[in-house]
């Protein structure tokens, strides 16, 4: 029999009534199931045409950025090809030609140190004399060429070879610095300049501080002159340097060092490689823990660059011209070059210049689009992608005739696709509402059928219960009548009895049949209550003796409590009588162990108002406080009732809540499971004129 009824369950739902409701959830279900699928196709369809288009704009902007950079490149080749004294050179670009023993630059850069010539070596103060080769245009005219030829130079240059002679092999630095200072007066700049940058070292040994900085201030006055290659000026600084660091004298070597760093790092002199690093970490130590700044990158970055380049095509001359990008210290360098067999010619762009050409070469300059360059290696040269990047729009060298590799991503793929993300927006936008607006719809149609359900599940227990409040009686008079019929009752005390029970059940039909028709009109509006000034307190009374009187036999007690002063309301004396009969009727149903029932009348005051409280409690079984929310309504009745198979159609709290309503009152429950119930009527007093 069990595997039987679990069927019967599930088919429940699709009998009537439930098979509308039924029917409609799975109709619901279905369009909300359709709605979600067209939602999500057409979102994966919008999200590969968002891709698509996205890709193409890459593919655009990359195209566009690399015609870009090839003009603007093609702008620094245009230098190669007219005099180099004629170039127009955008800013931050110089222009070099190199020959073998020869350099030249132009441009408004300035380079830390200069590419070495073939016979060019430029080591320091003590390193014998050389001639300057690195830029003609800064070489002492025809001095070098012509010293065997001049008496006085050579008598000067013998002077200093026996000076050095006393100062290093007999070790008498003062007698030296004689000699040395007889030199100094020599014509020729060149030998000045010697003589003065030995006086100066001879002084410094001997301990006469003071008179070798004054001997180097006057080498300083002889500015670019030659002093084994290198300028007399910077020697000069260099000396100075010596000489407070072996006197001690620390902030006057500070501020020294810090100058020469600063004029090294711009460019002042034309050095060599060697010699600038050796200067330059030499003033760095005279500094310590001063934090020296670092040379400027950019500077370095163009310096480093031209030498390496210079330096590669002396080893190897060739006939050749190309375009390169370097990286020095993470500094970009491009160079364009030409060269033959006896010159090499250039143009270099440094990272600011590349900065600002790159920037111009973007066609979005609304930064929705990023660019970046990679080396043949994949090494990055300037920019860097997202690391997010699903889209990538890539131009190689080979294709682009660049130096480079172009990759051109979205800076935010969300900007790119504005247009698609607003298209996207509006479809969930509108399938939301339709989802919405089904949702609500199905949600309010339900409720209705389920209210209605309700409702017919009310009425079916209703007409059960009144079908058998009527049945009981009719029984009963039934059987009564056809035993009087039959004379079956042979005393007449039986017979009163018979007849007495016959009233009373023909009584109860009459209230039952009354109060379903008064209901009804209730119901439909049209009851009609004629009010009239009664004293409250006696229309009590009479309820509760009529009512003490059907109830004595089942030894249930009406305990009426009720001021001696007339309280006078208008009312309907037999509606109003209702409602508390009603009232009276539920406290005996519902107290079935409690035999006592309390009815009080007395004044009471609502919101500043004089009025009237009719208080009916019992202590029954009580109501829970999820139905006293709904135990007024028709049809009814508490979870209690049924369990317990207490008679009744739900119809009398009801009846009471309509006619107290009709009186200008209302209706208080406070009740709990188990400790009673409190019903209390409050009406207003009657006005007098």
């Amino acid at each position: 029999m069990g595997a039987q009824e679990k069927p019967m369950v599930g088919r429940r739902w699709f009998q009537p009534p439930r098979r509308v409701l039924t029917s409609f959830l799975v109709v619901v279900v279905a369009c909300v199931g359709a709605l979600a699928w067209l939602g999500y196709r057409l979102l994966d369809q919008d999200r590969a045409l968002e891709s698509q288009r996205i890709q193409e704009q890459l593919e655009i902007a990359a195209d566009l950025t690399a015609g870009s950079l090839e003009r603007k490149l093609a702008e620094l080749e245009k230098a190669l090809d007219g005099p180099p004294s004629a170039a127009t050179l955008p800013d931050g670009t110089i222009l070099i030609v190199a020959g073998a023993n020869s350099f030249d630059m132009y441009g408004s850069r300035r380079l830390l140190f200069y590419p070495e010539a073939d016979t060019a070596t430029a080591q320091g103060e003590d390193a014998p004399p050389n001639p300057q080769v690195n830029n003609p245009r800064n070489a002492e005219p025809n001095t070098s060429r012509n010293a065997e030829s001049n008496p006085r130079r050579a008598a000067a240059e013998d002077v200093l070879r026996k000076a050095e002679f006393v100062e290093f092999q007999k070790s008498d630095p003062l007698a030296a610095a004689a000699l040395y200072r007889d030199a100094a007066h020599s014509r020729d700049s060149a030998v000045r300049a010697a003589a003065l940058v030995r006086l100066g070292r001879s002084l410094r040994k001997a301990g006469r501080t003071g008179e070798a900085l004054a001997a180097y201030s006057e080498l300083a006055a002889l500015g670019s002159t030659s002093v084994s290659g290198l300028p007399a000026e910077l020697m000069a600084r260099e000396g100075r340097c010596s000489a407070f660091a072996e006197s001690g004298t620390q902030d006057a070597l500070r501020r020294e060092a810090a100058a020469l760093l600063r004029d090294l790092d711009t460019g002042r002199w034309r050095l060599t490689r060697s010699a600038y690093e050796f200067r330059a970490n030499e003033a760095r130590g005279w500094l310590g823990e001063h934090k020296p700044p670092s040379p400027p990158a950019e500077a370095l970055a163009l310096s480093v660059t031209v030498s390496n380049l210079v330096d590669e095509w002396r080893a190897r001359p060739d006939t050749s011209s190309g375009q390169r990008v370097s990286l020095v210290n993470a500094q970009p360098v491009l160079a364009t070059w030409r060269a033959t067999a006896v010159q090499f010619t250039a143009t270099l762009a440094g990272p600011q210049h590349l900065t600002l050409l790159w920037r111009e070469a973007q066609p979005d300059q609304s930064g929705r689009t990023r660019l970046a360059l990679t080396d043949p290696q994949g090494q990055p040269i300037f920019g860097t992608l997202p690391a997010t990047a699903e889209r990538v729009a890539v131009r190689t060298a080979a294709v682009t005739r660049l130096p480079w590799t172009l990759h051109v991503s979205a800076a935010d793929p969300r900007a790119l696709a504005s247009g698609v993300a607003a298209r996207r927006r509006l479809l969930l936008a509108g399938l939301s509402i339709l989802a919405l607006l089904l949702v609500v719809t199905s949600y309010f149609i339900v409720r209705a059928m389920t209210r209605e359900l309700a409702v017919t599940r009310l009425q079916s227990d209703f007409v059960a219960s009144v079908s058998h409040e009527f049945r009981s009686p009719l029984t009963s008079m039934r059987q009564l009548s056809s035993m009087l019929v039959q004379g079956r009752l042979p005393s007449e005390e039986q017979r009163q009895r018979s007849y007495e029970f016959l009233a009373d059940e023909t009584g109860r039909l009459d209230r039952l049949i009354e109060g379903l028709l008064d209901f009804g009109l209730m119901e439909a509006g049209e009851a009609r209550y004629r009010l009239e000034s009664t004293d409250a307190g006696e229309l009590v009374r009479d309820t509760v003796a009529a009512f003490q009187r059907t109830v004595a036999a089942k030894g249930y007690q009406v305990e009426l409590s009720r001021s001696a002063a007339p309280i006078r309301i208008l009312a309907d004396k037999d509606a109003l009588g209702r409602a508390i009969w009603n009232l009276l009727d539920n406290a005996v149903k519902y107290s079935p162990d409690e035999r006592t029932v309390w009815v009080d009348v007395a004044p009471a005051q609502e919101k500043d108002r004089a009025g009237l409280a009719i208080v009916v409690r019992d202590r029954g079984m009580g109501i829970p406080a999820a139905e006293q929310r709904t135990i007024f309504s028709k049809f009814v009745r508490g979870a209690n009732s049924r369990e317990a198979g207490i008679k009744g159609t739900g119809l009398g709290l009801a009846m009471v809540k309509h006619i107290v309503a009709a009186h200008g009152g209302k209706v208080r429950l406070e009740s709990a499971p188990g400790e009673g119930s409190r019903f209390t009527i409050l009406l207003p007093m009657e006005t007098t004129p």
